[in-house]
């Protein structure tokens, strides 16, 4: 077992592998921040409401500072906790940040990565500074084998303490030399993926919001808002959720909708326990949302976005439909837990539970959008019913059998039932379904009717084609003219004879 290494490119995977999108880095060390400052009110060293997160971007010195005010981190244990890969002690059940590897997230976009943290009551504080240059060329260097992960740590990382005042109590993450491509130091990007990812509270302006968190603590759930703010230059703001009453669909943007009312989501586990909560917008589903920071349903751990506005496309059969919804899914399962990246949960039993009863909800919502629509277009409609009142007479006609001069007259009122169908507008892919389904099963009836005798039974033989049918018809008329005695006879052995052909 001694000759076991675990190389140094293990980095790389935990690094620049681990992430795809550069501004996870916000989402790893905001949500340590929420479980560092969530001990801090614990334990009395903070009030609620007090907690106070800052994003700060400082393009001219290409340097992002990330500060809570949270517990930190005591003296004895900082160079454990930070240098340490995976051995977190957080809970996956109580915690959001748990497996103890988000901390490296930035090392990939900048130059030098620095943690300074004070505990209150301790009269110091400790500064740990890796320098992420060095740590590239490194992981670069192929001249040397059997190199370890902790060989490398220990060559590119600094550790050194500071007079700070006892009462303090904070965790600061800075990036120095901010790589540019990154795009990290975007005021406008940065904002926008804060406002769908952090656990803020519901903007001011949505007047939604409060209706949201006073229905879902009805059923239990406490929604988790810490107070962020994203600074840049001499302007600071506070990072609020960016749903709003009225919002904008289609690509054109010529349309708008609003937020009309609130339905609370109680989704329960095989044990008929909640496995997750949540709210849907009801709104009048006039098309795809044009906003991406405000479309889709949503789900969310602890209150952080888990994936993207994308994630739960699977869930519909029609995934764009999922674009004409709003809504957040709090997931609160302890079984249901973040995977690694954070783009979905692990694949468990509660998993799949959890994703069955979404299938479900799913399905209402797109019985709900084609309604909707279908109820939008006067002409549609009043085609769609003229449809159904033929397709009944149609079809009682079929069953009870029909003279030619009848099915002439039905054959021409399904025709022009189909025109007032295939001639009506239709705004948006919801009525063009039911325009093309109301088209096929009209067009499938006239095809029937051909097919249909004036003999009931005669029509209820499945195995005969068209032409045949209407030769026995033609054959059983005559038969029926003779007038003799045995007609019936004849004429039901004909049809027994040709039904199990």
């Amino acid at each position: 077992m001694s000759s076991i290494i675990i190389g140094k490119h293990t980095l790389e995977s935990l690094t620049s592998g681990m992430y795809s999108d550069s501004y996870v880095v916000f989402r790893e060390y905001i949500q340590n921040s929420v479980d560092s400052i969530d001990e801090a009110v614990l334990l009395g060293v903070l009030t609620p409401g007090a907690e106070r997160i800052v994003v700060r971007l400082a393009p001219t010195e290409n340097q992002i500072v990330i500060t809570d005010n949270g517990l930190g981190i005591p003296t004895a244990e900082v160079e454990k906790t930070l240098i340490s890969i995976g051995n977190s002690k957080k809970s996956s059940e109580s915690s959001r940040g748990f497996r103890g590897i988000g901390r490296l997230a930035a090392l990939s976009y900048c130059q030098r990565l620095t943690f300074s943290t004070s505990f209150k009551g301790e009269p110091t504080a400790t500064q740990i500074v890796i320098d992420a240059s060095k740590l590239s060329e490194v992981l670069a260097d192929d001249s040397q084998s059997d190199v370890t992960v902790i060989d490398v740590l220990e060559s590119v990382y600094t550790i050194n303490t500071f007079i700070e005042r006892e009462d303090t109590h904070y965790f600061t993450v800075q990036m120095d030399g901010v790589d540019l491509n990154s795009k990290l130091l975007s005021f406008a990007d940065v904002e926008d993926y804060l406002t769908q990812n952090a656990p803020v509270p519901y903007s001011p302006d949505f007047i939604w919001g409060k209706e949201i968190v006073k229905r879902l603590r009805k059923e239990g759930l406490e929604i988790g808002v810490y107070n962020v703010y994203l600074e840049y230059g001499t302007k600071s703001i506070p990072i609020y959720k960016p749903y709003r009453d009225e919002f904008v669909v289609d690509k054109g943007k010529s349309i708008t909708d609003t937020v009309q009312d609130i339905t609370i989501l109680k989704i329960p586990n095989d044990s008929n326990n909640l496995t997750a909560i949540g709210w849907l917008a009801k709104t009048n589903y006039m098309g795809s949302i044009y906003e991406k920071a405000i479309k889709g349903i949503r789900l969310r751990k602890g209150n952080i976005l888990i994936g993207d506005h994308q994630t739960l496309n699977v869930v519909f059969k029609d995934a764009r439909f999922n674009g004409w919804s709003i809504g957040e899914i709090f997931a609160i399962d302890k079984l249901l837990v973040p995977n690694a990246r954070r783009d979905n949960f692990e694949k468990n039993p509660a998993y799949f539970a959890l994703f069955e009863q979404l299938m479900t909800i799913a399905s209402g919502i797109t019985k709900d959008i084609r309604a909707a629509s279908l109820k939008r277009n006067i002409a549609l409609s009043s085609a769609i019913e003229q449809v159904n009142a033929t397709a009944q007479q149609a079809t009682t006609a079929m069953d009870e059998g029909v003279s030619g001069v009848k099915k002439g007259l039905i054959t021409k009122k399904l025709k022009e039932a189909q025109f007032a169908v295939s001639n009506s507008a239709t705004n948006g892919d919801s009525e063009q379904y039911y325009q093309d389904i109301a088209f096929a099963e009209l067009d499938m009836l006239i095809g029937k009717l051909k097919g249909t005798t004036k003999y009931k039974a005669l029509n209820t033989i499945d195995k005969l084609t068209n032409t045949e049918k209407k030769i026995l018809e033609r054959v059983i008329q005559v038969v029926d003219s003779l007038g003799v005695e045995c007609a019936d006879t004849v004429i039901e052995a004909i049809l027994s004879e040709f039904s199990t052909k």
